[in-house]
């Protein structure tokens, strides 16, 4: 059974259009009194300005309003002032240790008060300028944040997809109707409520499970647990835009800026909290998770059309993968084994379906590259995305710090991952193509009964 429970917020006028004077992730000293850090993630500013070329590619190939030269305008402005910071720093530094010496080898009292002054004095710039530099600071970091990932090489740049790989096509005599139609297994009400019955709601449940296992079983993976909220601070690391979840409603918050969202346990976003701050050996990578859950993304309802159906709805059941490896080239491989464990599964099932690279305009700013999984709609007559792969290198990593130890310096880790089946819309597809939900052979079925009797089993030795 799906329907949302009015337990979040639609959002205030300030959080609709995602415009904030104040950043969760990146806090500065004159509003820590307010709202305490929760992380500071690293800014590494040469890395990000060194290829310009690549970095304009990637704002105009996404479609961003985004002024680089605005934004390397106030990069300059506020170097400048924090090179002015540091040599009145040092100075205050050097003062202070000559006034130490001087006290320790019993100087005269007029050279001792008159360092005193000057300590006084460079301590009252120090602070006129930390004053000054929060503004500047807080300005240009805020546009630093919204700069975009630089794209692969394999992202088409253009506004059509790229298709890697494709079984079977759609039978075009075929006489199309809604999903919708079989009030036998779906009770759709609208995008937030909807109940599934009888062999869907089997179904739901069993392709999931057995997709999970066999990433677990086949893949190497390891199955997770993930929590269903989201903090502010987690979808701004992963660049998320804030009307993708519902902001949820919540008494007594400490922290004001850094509010909770709904997302659901099969989000990637929703691996990003044990990953934060987080340094592993680099003898335990790649390091793979695969999770079943709910994913709860408001922006998947605008799939080219206002008709509410299953493939527009805000919830389904989902599974997850999550993957982070030591270097660029590693993570590809990942993606690559990621997308052949889907083809597996989805050539079992034996429907139409096809794996695409996403056009630069589709990613988010943390993408680099996207693979969606798509199957045929016969009731759209398209394509419609089932699960999607995403390669984010090294961006989201820096903003969690989350790293290997290599010797006496830190690599941040190579991220890849995303929901690899939503079974709503899997369901869906798979009525309108004629299919019994009973008769569909899916990955590990045959020992899907064992697994549950162990499962059960093991639950029960718990009380004994």
């Amino acid at each position: 059974m799906f329907s949302l429970r009015n337990v979040f917020k639609k959002g205030l006028s300030a959080w609709k259009t995602c415009s904030r004077n104040i950043s969760a992730l990146y806090i500065t000293g004159d509003k820590a009194n307010e709202n305490y850090v929760t992380l500071q993630p690293y800014l590494d500013f040469k890395g990000t300005f060194s290829d310009r070329q690549s970095l304009e590619q990637s704002i105009a190939s996404r479609g961003l309003d985004i002024g680089l030269e605005s934004v390397l305008s106030k990069y300059q402005k506020y170097e400048m002032h924090h090179a002015q910071l540091a040599k009145v720093a040092e100075e205050r530094e050097v003062v202070t240790k000559r006034l130490k010496e001087l006290t320790k080898a019993g100087g005269s009292a007029e050279q001792l008060d008159d360092l005193k002054e000057r300590g006084k004095s460079l301590r009252n710039d120090l602070k006129t300028l930390k004053q000054k530099l929060y503004p500047i600071e807080d300005d240009f970091i805020h546009d630093y944040l919204h700069l975009p990932n630089n794209l692969h090489l394999q992202c088409p740049t253009g506004g059509q997809e790229k298709l890697l790989y494709r079984h079977g096509l759609p039978k075009s005599e075929r006489e199309s109707f809604s999903h919708l139609s079989r009030h036998d297994l779906i009770h759709f009400v609208d995008n937030n409520r909807y109940y599934m019955m009888d062999q869907a709601a089997h179904f739901d449940v069993n392709a999931m499970q057995s997709l999970a296992r066999y990433f677990v079983k086949q893949g190497d993976f390891i199955q997770t647990a993930n929590p269903d909220f989201v903090r502010c601070v987690l979808l701004e690391a992963n660049a998320t835009p804030l009307t993708d979840y519902h902001l949820v409603q919540e008494e007594h918050l400490q922290n004001k800026i850094n509010t909770a969202y709904l997302t659901g346990g099969a989000a990637f976003e929703s691996y990003l909290g044990a990953m934060t701050k987080l340094c592993v050996y680099p003898s335990v990578l790649p390091l793979r998770y695969i999770c079943c859950g709910r994913s709860y993304n408001r922006a998947e309802t605008d799939l080219n059309g206002p008709i509410p159906s299953l493939y527009t709805a805000t919830q389904t059941n989902a599974v997850q993968s999550f993957v982070a490896t030591q270097r660029a080239d590693e993570a590809e491989c990942e993606q690559e084994h990621i997308l052949n464990l889907a083809i597996d599964f989805y050539k079992t099932l034996d429907i139409p379906f096809r794996i695409v690279y996403a056009p630069a305009k589709q990613l988010t700013p943390a993408e680099s590259l996207r693979a969606v999984i798509e199957v045929y709609a016969p009731s759209l007559q398209r394509y419609v995305c089932v699960g999607r792969i995403s390669n984010y290198g090294d961006f989201v990593s820096k903003r969690i710090l989350f790293s290997t130890r290599r010797e006496k310096h830190y690599d941040f880790l190579h991220l890849v991952g995303g929901p690899v089946l939503y079974t709503s819309r899997l369901i869906a597809a798979l009525l309108e193509h004629g299919f019994h939900l009973e008769d569909c052979k899916m990955l590990g079925t045959a020992s899907a009964k064992t697994t549950q009797q162990q499962d059960l089993q093991q639950f029960k030795d718990l009380f004994k």
